[in-house]
């Protein structure tokens, strides 16, 4: 009786440790791989972009130092999440082809209706042929900037998958998905825990195609582990802080059982990568920021309000202490005379007072801004947009420029 492991991470956004306070994180992958004999390892997805040092990487080098962390951890596989796409489709094709192993999405078209990645792979272990299929959310339309995908075309998760799954089974003995996505429903249940918008589709995946040994998902930042319609899941969390472990007994290259665990990194030792110049980091944080184009990012990102949002500062690292996730930026829905109070002590963009009234006149206004300036019963709408990282990436992209 052989066992094979697969061991995943999920949305690790760039950065090295599971929380600020502890040294664990994707480092520790190391520790935990050498408890099973030659475990393939995957990443499942937004692993390039969405923390500050990931900014300093993507707008100073031409190949990010998370990709040599990738290569020196030894993933086997690594496929894009929806905000790897956020510096545009040539930024990932160039740090997909510094990658060692295999980077794959089977539902990303270019506009000829080619592949840009590969869509799947075929490993061997121990004599077994273990197929993984890489797909991403299918909402990218709807969640990522049209600049940074305009030239590409994103198949629906489930349509692809009708399409690749059967290709792959029968060449394979043991098939997994990689799916940058999240779950719509219980899975013990079955009910739904969310509007189904198409962007988290794993028990839809696993309830509606055959075949499939086991799915790795993510996206959402949560935690499950399981097995449903005898198919093992996992969905590792967030920053490394857990290790998705797919495990399966096979007798002569037969599934005879299948299990899904999480593995919390804090519990195991982390390894030392000197990746990038720290003193240079600092530097970089402490460089004066253009945020002439900051008025236009915002009326792009959030149209049709006004704005009130405090600067600390004109320096990269002030920039980045304005706006504290989860939640960067927020609109209320205030009343005339609400915003009268406010408009006479402070700036909001698109307002002035005149003669004691407000210009322009209106029966109520939204005011985004990334402070708590109104009660929360006035609160609309919070956004966890990555303002830091999207505002300097579409500064060093140009991407504003035609709106000045």
């Amino acid at each position: 009786m052989n066992e094979l492991t697969i061991l995943s991470t999920t949305d690790v956004h760039g950065f090295f440790t599971a929380t600020a306070k502890e040294e664990n994180g994707i480092c520790s992958l190391p520790a935990i791989a050498e408890n099973y004999h030659e475990p393939i390892l995957i990443d499942n997805g937004d692993f390039l972009v969405g923390s500050p040092e990931t900014t300093f990487f993507n707008t100073t080098t031409a190949i990010s130092p998370l990709i040599e962390l990738a290569n020196k951890i030894g993933f086997d596989v690594m496929i894009p999440g929806n905000h790897d796409f956020d510096y545009g489709i040539e930024f990932l094709k160039r740090q997909a082809a510094a990658f060692n192993g295999k980077y794959l999405c089977a539902n990303v078209l270019d506009l000829s209706d080619e592949l840009i990645f590969e869509p799947y792979t075929i490993i061997e272990r121990k004599g077994c042929k273990v197929g993984i299929i890489g797909v991403t959310t299918s909402a990218m339309p709807q969640i990522t900037a049209y600049e940074q995908i305009k030239d590409l075309k994103f198949i629906n998760v489930i349509e692809s998958l009708n399409k690749w799954v059967p290709l792959v089974r029968e060449q394979v003995d043991v098939l997994i998905i990689s799916y940058h996505g999240g779950i719509e429903r219980d899975m013990i249940t079955g009910e739904p825990t969310q509007y189904d918008t198409g962007e988290d589709q794993t028990y839809r995946i696993i309830s509606e195609i055959s075949g499939i040994d086991g799915v790795i998902c993510g996206h959402q930042h949560r935690i499950n582990a399981g097995v449903l319609n005898n198919t093992a899941f996992v969905q590792p969390g967030y920053r490394g802080n857990y290790i998705g472990a797919l495990i399966f007994s096979l007798h002569a290259n037969q599934v005879t059982a299948k299990k899904a665990q999480l593995l919390e990194t804090k519990q195991y030792p982390s390894a030392s990568y000197p990746l990038y110049d720290k003193e240079e980091y600092e530097k970089w944080l402490k460089k004066d920021l253009d945020i002439s184009f900051f008025d236009q990012y915002l009326a792009k990102k959030i149209p049709g309000t006004f704005y009130a949002v405090d600067l600390k500062g004109k320096t990269i690292g002030a920039f980045l202490t304005s706006f504290i996730p989860p939640y960067t930026l927020s609109t209320y829905h205030v009343s005339k005379s609400e915003l009268l109070e406010l408009a006479l002590s402070q700036t909001v963009k698109g307002l002035r007072v005149e003669n004691g009234q407000l210009v322009p006149d209106q029966s109520d206004y939204r005011i985004t801004s990334n402070v708590a300036l109104f009660p929360s019963y006035r609160l609309e709408t919070n956004y966890i947009y990555n303002v830091f990282d999207e505002y300097i990436a579409s500064v060093n992209n140009n991407d504003l420029l035609d709106l000045r």
